[in-house]
């Protein structure tokens, strides 16, 4: 039996090549524990059902200002939720679609819908311990945290995923974004699939976890794809992009998303397979225009896998670089895009008023260069748009307010020989960067910059006394 629990307080496009070897290629893996394969072992043996033992892999998402969806592995089929520990109403879970498929389960989903928003509700899984979840704060509101994070994996399989993970919920934010490349089921194994959605617990039993999809979600089709990813989310204004036939599941729904916190708007960008990336710009253009015109909305955030820009192991996207600059001209509401695929941490000074932030320090090892002395593949010194970089496991935290973004990057884990190596060096849990991102990318009374069709139209004005 499980319960969830969040706290009380309030916080108000790539090159189409395959990705390299070398995402996984230092894995430094650890075996799974004995006792680990003994339990299974004699739960086969015995016979024991799903609901003899408690639920695991548990997570949340927003999926509206007034609903949440729990998805869970095994345990009881119900869940229990109110605004008081008496936890006066139900909902029954179902099986999710796609299924997962990375163990027997089973799986479980449970949409909650009809919440108050801005409130704080109880939920136990199967009468197990409390946990709790708070819905979005009202349209415009402020004050809240969340975190960034991609290129993670499972503990088993890299050993700072956990200390990396504590990290995240000792900030207790109220969700973090997961930006591609969450399990590598596809290259270590199915068992870093489940193992993953245990690690994240340490946050995801009180934040919502809402993803995006990186490269190693189903680009190896045989060893793992997107239906153990898509099965075990439930994401707001989903949406498809074009399938690419060679990939199965691709396309059909859950490719991207968007969904509005606060004073912010956050959209999601997929992963490109074949004709993703420019669907994805025609379609966010008009979601982007809607929160240009919607006064609720200070900030437009965008965040996926790859990088527009990176001086890491993976060089940033020119077709991105394109696509994010034209929907900033049009929508100067776009101040920050987020993701990872190059595992270290990087930020941009303003490109075309938009800050870019790499953020591939999820616990899974870094991708430093070896033999030349510079652990940066785009080289050093660093390129002359990098604010700050850093081969080093990071937790990087976003606190919105009504005029402000501010960022703040502690440091992780420390490398060791042979890999992780890092390039500075740093007390864990100390500031390494920070940052202030204000609206429309300017600082405090400066005036908003016409948008592309505001500089149209004064252009075609007559001069003045003509």
């Amino acid at each position: 039996m499980m319960a969830l629990r969040l706290r009380a307080q309030h916080r108000g496009f790539h090159s189409r090549r395959p990705s390299r070897a070398r995402d996984v290629a230092r894995v430094g893996r650890v075996n799974p524990p004995a006792i680990r394969v003994v339990a299974i072992a004699a739960a086969c043996i015995l016979g024991l059902t799903a609901a003899t033992f408690p639920a695991d892999e548990v997570h949340w998402t927003i999926t509206g200002q007034n609903s949440v969806t729990v998805d869970w592995r095994g345990g009881d089929a119900e869940v229990r939720y109110g605004t008081t520990q008496a936890l006066d109403r139900r909902v029954e879970a179902v099986a999710p679609e796609p299924l997962p498929f990375s163990s027997r389960g089973p799986f479980r989903e449970a949409k909650i819908t009809g919440l108050d928003q801005n409130t704080l509700y109880y939920y136990s899984i199967g009468g197990g311990p409390l946990h709790t979840f708070r819905t979005p704060p009202p349209r415009g509101g402020s004050g809240f945290t969340f975190y960034v994070q991609g290129d993670i994996g499972g503990s088993l399989d890299w050993k700072h995923v956990a200390e990396c993970q504590a990290l995240i919920a000792e900030g207790r934010p109220d969700f973090v974004l997961c930006v591609g490349d969450l399990t590598y089921g596809n290259s270590v194994g199915q068992h870093a699939v489940d193992t993953h959605f245990n690690d994240v617990m340490r946050w995801s039993l009180d934040a919502a976890y809402m993803p995006a999809w990186g490269n190693h979600e189903w680009d190896k089709p045989r060893s793992d794809d997107l239906r153990n990813y898509k099965g075990r989310f439930d994401l707001p204004n989903p949406q498809s992009s074009p399938a690419d036939r060679r990939y199965p599941y691709t396309g059909g729904g859950e490719d991207w998303y968007w969904f509005d916190y606060g004073n912010v708007r956050f959209v999601a960008y997929p992963d490109p397979w074949s004709g993703a990336w420019a669907d994805w710009a025609q379609r966010a253009e008009e979601v982007m225009a809607e929160a240009e015109d919607d006064t609720a909305i200070t900030f437009i955030v965008t965040f996926g896998h790859r990088p527009a820009f990176s001086s890491g192991e993976h060089e940033g996207e020119p077709e991105l670089q394109g696509f994010l600059g034209t929907l900033r001209a049009r929508n100067p509401k776009l101040v920050l895009n987020l993701n990872g695929h190059s595992h270290d941490y990087e930020r941009t000074y303003p490109q075309g008023g938009v800050v870019h932030v790499t953020a591939g320090t999820g616990g899974s090892n870094l991708e430093e260069e070896s033999g030349s002395g510079c652990p940066w593949r785009g080289g050093c010194p660093e390129p002359p748009w990098s604010a700050f970089r850093a081969m080093h496991h990071v937790a990087v935290r976003l606190h919105v307010e009504n005029d402000r973004i501010e960022g703040t990057v502690y440091c992780g884990p420390a490398g060791g020989g042979g890999s992780n190596t890092n390039d500075i060096a740093c007390a864990q849990g100390s500031v390494i960067d920070s940052f202030t991102i204000y609206p429309y990318g300017l600082k405090p009374g400066a005036p908003k910059p016409p948008s592309e069709e505001e500089e149209e139209a004064q252009a075609k004005k007559p001069a003045p006394g003509r």
